[in-house]
Order: structure tokens, then C-alpha cells, then sequence
């Protein structure tokens, strides 16, 4: 056996379905002349990411800019990572580029069209209008008019709204005051200080500015990121800021986000009775019904402060929480683990050891462990800049293989091939020479900006995990990657699949993988490639029981990989589809004192 097929669990197991991808193209609500419809590879933030577009991998590893990629590459990975958003031409759900996006919480959309010209680089596309809305029977309806052809280049302006799969492309009269505005509202994301933000529409005050602030703050209220007062306190800075002849263009501003959030939210909230109902057990349960209380409360304060409703998310949590309480004394208190799950649906993990938090701890203390959390502390740096300190640290920190984190990770990798996995990241090792260097790596992962970001939030910046899970690779005679929800929409009921035939390193050739959809209730596949190989419908339905089985354990949509030796089916890797909303910090940033101007570098 070698170390090729360890690759993919690095990654996830990527492959590109770009074959499939302009079947499954996402249906856009409210479209907008000049928007692109495409199909969510990851959902990253769910909001709308409007930045610079970049070709250049080096560029898009300065952190910031949205990466235009064809399908990606595995050495995509610290462009996707550090990158406010991904925009693919060919990617499928299963590609590098979706799989990379996933892992590091990065927003990304699959347009599946254009004339993609690597010498450019340039990627042309045909956008389409509309016209005026008008009313016919009873409906109202825009017509379709003619296609606009938009040459997207290096340095355009592009915004990516994952959650909607779809990129709109702003007019060149807008696209500065766009991304000015785009800029400032990740800068409240870090410092969460109202008072600069209102000193920045007072020092340069436009329309065009304050209204696009307002779309960029409006939907992160509902997701608890801008709390109510803090809107409201904004909102009239905005309006100060237009004067009375903008003013309506901010409201009309606030109000079409509003409901392009609501509606998300009601989808949300309309599918939390059903995910109740097969909840496995009080635990799951107490997640959706906080998930839904906790938004429609968000909800009811935002619409308060905009002077808008809430969407009934207040009748549909109370809904969601009826089912609950009914379902509860049928469960038990807490849900299995990941093993159990597997094992309850007649599957398998590979061989393994698990490492606890220890290893960590013995390699990170002292000088190491007071470096990261004065890092994480140090408010002149942006999330960026302690991103790539802590990470250079770590990797540069030497693991003595005598020392006790050392002698773990070699006992553990043994002298075959294996991949060693974090709660963030995970590396291929060839041998147990090569642990160190690997388990540095991995939890050097949980400093990336996405992880970062999340515990800052939190309240615990330094605090990682650490533990490590040291796993055999397989010699498999098939391998995919299965989504237990349509991971573009994430409804219920069918699971998506895409396969290869061999290990999991066969899944990196776009030529060799396969794509069906298979119903969960009986298992049958409801689209299926012409060969059937190497999923027969046996192995469908294994695949059914698993994705029923791991959409249970975690009470939503989950993707996870996996190998078939012979007749056994094996779990490698698996992970939510869905991250619950960003907490609000434990201290309020608005409190300390406001930088006289507006810190754009604090962005990510």
C-alpha cells in the first residue's frame, strides 16, 4: 500500500463533477438583472462576500479578494482559505474547490458556463436581464430581456451570495462605493464598534455608501453578528448620511435585504419541525429549538429596529418547539457519536487512535501557548495577521519525536500510511517519520481565519481543542463522497453522491467519478450515470441507511467520505453542512475606545 490514497482525506476526497453541474443549477429567488445563477458549493458565512476577483493564486493567498478558479487544485488550498469568497466555472460539489471551501468555511458558487480564457486571464459571461415588473392573471412578473455579456477580469467587482447560489456583478458606477461598503462591514465584524463605522459615513457621505452598508448589516443582524441597537444606531447614520433625497434608496436598501434574510430564515424555520421529528435525541432537540427561538428573537429586535417585520419566525420556533416537546420523552438525553451512528447503519471507521488534548498541551506550553494567546489578544492586529503569526509559530515550533507528543503521534502513525485529523484540517503521512511534521500542521488548521474568527467570537481565542484522530488509510476498490442533503439547498429526503472506482485517490480524476441521487426512504437512485460501476444499487442502499443514519446523529445535513473494501463500507471523514450562526462576543467591542477612522485593515 501507499501513501496516494491519504491525499483525498486531506481534502475531504475532491472531484469534479462539472459534467452534472448545469442540471443542478440553484433556482434564484428575486433575481436581478446581471446576476448569475449557480449551485452553492459551500455555504461559507451565508452572506453575500463582494470583493475584488483574482485569477492569481498568489494574490488570492494575500487574503481578501474572491478567488476565480476553473474546478481548483488540492494546492488551491491556502488561496481558498485566506479568500473573502471562491467563484468556479466547472466545480462540482465534490470538486477541490467546493471540498477546500467547505473545510475552511469559505463561501463559494459553481456558475457551470462562460468562456473561461486562461491566457487573460478573463472568464465572459452571458448575464441575464430583466424588465420592468408588471402584473398578468392576477401574477406579477418581470420579463426575461435581452442577455448582457459581462467580461469578468482581474480586479472586477464581484459579489458571491452562497446561500442564494449566485454572483452578481456591480455596474462600474457602483462598484467602488460597493466594495467601500463591503469593507467597512467586515471591519465591524472584527471590532464590532458602531462608532467607527458612524464616523465613516459621516467623513465621506454618499448614497450609494450608506445604502450598500445598510444591505451588508441588515442580514447580519438576523444572524446575531449586529446586534438591534446597534442597527438602529446605524440605520440613522445611514439616513443622515444620504440626506433626505437618499434616504428612500437607504430604506428601500434595508427593506429588499430584509426580506431576501427573512426568507431564508422562514426556509430554516419551516424545516426545523420535520428535523425535529427525527431528531435522535434531547440534545439534538434542544439545538434546533434555541436555533429557531434564538433567530426569531433576533428577527422580532431587527424588524423592531428597522421598523420592519419579523417574518413570522416567531409562530413558526413556537411550531418547531411543539414537535420538540412531544418528541422528547421518546429519545434518549444525548445523541450517539459518530461512531455509534456509523456502526447503527452497518457501516465501519478504519482502524484508529485517538490522541486527546494532551499532545497539544505537551507541545504548546510554555513560550508557544503565551505567544498564541497574546496573538489572539492583540487588538492591533487583524484577523489575517494573527492568523499567519500563529500559524508560522506553530510550524516553525519544533516536535522532538522523544518528546511525550512525539512518541503519542509515532506509537500512533505506526509504519504505514494514515491521516492524521483535527477538528479543523487534516494532513496525509506516508510514515510515522512524518507525524510531526503533519499533526504541526493540522493544528496549525484551527488558526486559520474561519476557526479563528469563531472562538474570538466566542470568547476563547487561544483555546483549541488539540485532540488528533491517527487513521489508516485503505486499500479501497471505491471511494466518494456523500451529502446527506442536497447540498445546494439542503432539503431533505435525497442524498447526493459522487463516486470513483478504486481508493479515494481515483475521486481526484474528474474523468473517473460518477454522480447519483439517491431517494432515502427505499434507497433507489432517482438519477444514475449510464454505468453503474462501482456503486451498484446494494451499495446504494448502504449508502442510504449511512446518510439517513448520519443526518440523524447530527439533526441536519451532513457530508462525510467513504470507502468500500470488499463488502464493507467504511466512514473516513464526515462534518455538518450546515455551521450554527456566529455567537456574539462575551464583551461588547462598541464599549472600548473608537479608532478615529475606520481600520479596513482589520477586514478578516
Amino acid at each position: 500500500m501507499n501513501a496516494a490514497p491519504a491525499r483525498l482525506l486531506a481534502l475531504l476526497l475532491t472531484a469534479s463533477s462539472a459534467r452534472a453541474l448545469d442540471a443542478r443549477l440553484a433556482a434564484v429567488s428575486d433575481p436581478e438583472s446581471g446576476d448569475a445563477p449557480g449551485l452553492t458549493l459551500s455555504a461559507g458565512t451565508g452572506r453575500v462576500e463582494c470583493a475584488r476577483a483574482t485569477f492569481s493564486r498568489a494574490t488570492a493567498e494575500a487574503g481578501g479578494a474572491v478567488y476565480v478558479v476553473d474546478a481548483g487544485a488540492p494546492g488551491d488550498e491556502d488561496a481558498i482559505r485566506l479568500s473573502a469568497a471562491v467563484l468556479a466555472r466547472s466545480a462540482g460539489p465534490a470538486s477541490p474547490a467546493a471540498a477546500l471551501a467547505r473545510r475552511h468555511g469559505v463561501p463559494a458558487v459553481a456558475l457551470g458556463r462562460g468562456l473561461w480564457d486562461a491566457s487573460g486571464p478573463s472568464w465572459t459571461l452571458e448575464l441575464t436581464t430583466f424588465g420592468p415588473a408588471r402584473t398578468e392573471g392576477g401574477f406579477s412578473i418581470r420579463p426575461a430581456g435581452p442577455p448582457l455579456e459581462r467580461v469578468l477580469r482581474e480586479g472586477d467587482a464581484v459579489c458571491v451570495d452562497a446561500d442564494a447560489g449566485r454572483a452578481s456583478f456591480p455596474p462600474s458606477e457602483e462598484a467602488e462605493a460597493r466594495l467601500a461598503a463591503a469593507e467597512a462591514a467586515r471591519a465591524y465584524d472584527g471590532l464590532r464598534d458602531a462608532g467607527a463605522l458612524e464616523r465613516w459615513l459621516r467623513g465621506a457621505p454618499d448614497t450609494a455608501r450608506a445604502a450598500f452598508l445598510m444591505a451588508e448589516l441588515t442580514p447580519r443582524s438576523l444572524a446575531g453578528v449586529v446586534p438591534a441597537a446597534d442597527l438602529a444606531r446605524l440605520d440613522y447614520a445611514a439616513r443622515a448620511a444620504a440626506g433626505a433625497a437618499g434616504a428612500p434608496r437607504v430604506a428601500r436598501a434595508e427593506s429588499r435585504a430584509w426580506s431576501r434574510a427573512l426568507a431564508r430564515a422562514r426556509a430554516r424555520a419551516a424545516a426545523c419541525p420535520a428535523s425535529a421529528a427525527d431528531a435522535p435525541s434531547q440534545d439534538v432537540l434542544d439545538r434546533l429549538t434555541r436555533g429557531a427561538r434564538d433567530e426569531a428573537a433576533r428577527a422580532a429586535a431587527a424588524g423592531r429596529a428597522l421598523g420592519l417585520g419579523d417574518g413570522g419566525l416567531g409562530a413558526l420556533s413556537r411550531r418547531c418547539a411543539a414537535v420538540a416537546a412531544a418528541r422528547r420523552g421518546r429519545v434518549p438525553a444525548s445523541a450517539p457519536t459518530l461512531d455509534a451512528a456509523v456502526l447503527a447503519a452497518g457501516a465501519r471507521r478504519p482502524p484508529a487512535v485517538e490522541l486527546g488534548s494532551e499532545a497539544w498541551r505537551a507541545f504548546s506550553a510554555g513560550s508557544l501557548a503565551a505567544f498564541l494567546s497574546d496573538t489572539a489578544d492583540d487588538a492591533s492586529l487583524s484577523l489575517r495577521e494573527k492568523s499567519a503569526r500563529a500559524r508560522a509559530r506553530i510550524l516553525a515550533a519544533p516536535l522532538d519525536a522523544a518528546s511525550v507528543a512525539g512518541r503519542a503521534l509515532s506509537s500512533a502513525a505506526g509504519a504505514g500510511p494514515c491521516v492524521i485529523s483535527g477538528a479543523d484540517g487534516s494532513a496525509a503521512v506516508a510514515d510515522a517519520t512524518a507525524a510531526p511534521a503533519a499533526a504541526k500542521s493540522v493544528w496549525a488548521a484551527s488558526w486559520d481565519p474561519g476557526p479563528l474568527r469563531a472562538r474570538l467570537r466566542a470568547g476563547r481565542g487561544a483555546d483549541q481543542d488539540g485532540r488528533l484522530r491517527v487513521e489508516r488509510a485503505l486499500a479501497a476498490d471505491a471511494s466518494g463522497v456523500i451529502f446527506t442533503r442536497d447540498p445546494s439547498s439542503l432539503r431533505p429526503g435525497r442524498a447526493l453522491i459522487e463516486a470513483a472506482s478504486g481508493g479515494p485517490d481515483a475521486a481526484l480524476s474528474a474523468s473517473s467519478t460518477r454522480l447519483w441521487t439517491v431517494d432515502l426512504a427505499d434507497g433507489r437512485a432517482v438519477s444514475a450515470p449510464a454505468s453503474a460501476a462501482p456503486l451498484s444499487a446494494e451499495r446504494l442502499k448502504s449508502l442510504a441507511r449511512l446518510a439517513r443514519a448520519l443526518d440523524a446523529w447530527q439533526g441536519g445535513a451532513v457530508e462525510a467520505a467513504f470507502a468500500f473494501a470488499g463488502p464493507n463500507l467504511y466512514v473516513l471523514h464526515a462534518r455538518p453542512l450546515s455551521p450554527p450562526p456566529e455567537p456574539l462576543p462575551k464583551t461588547d467591542a462598541s464599549a472600548a475606545p473608537a479608532p478615529e477612522t475606520l481600520n479596513v485593515k482589520a477586514v478578516r
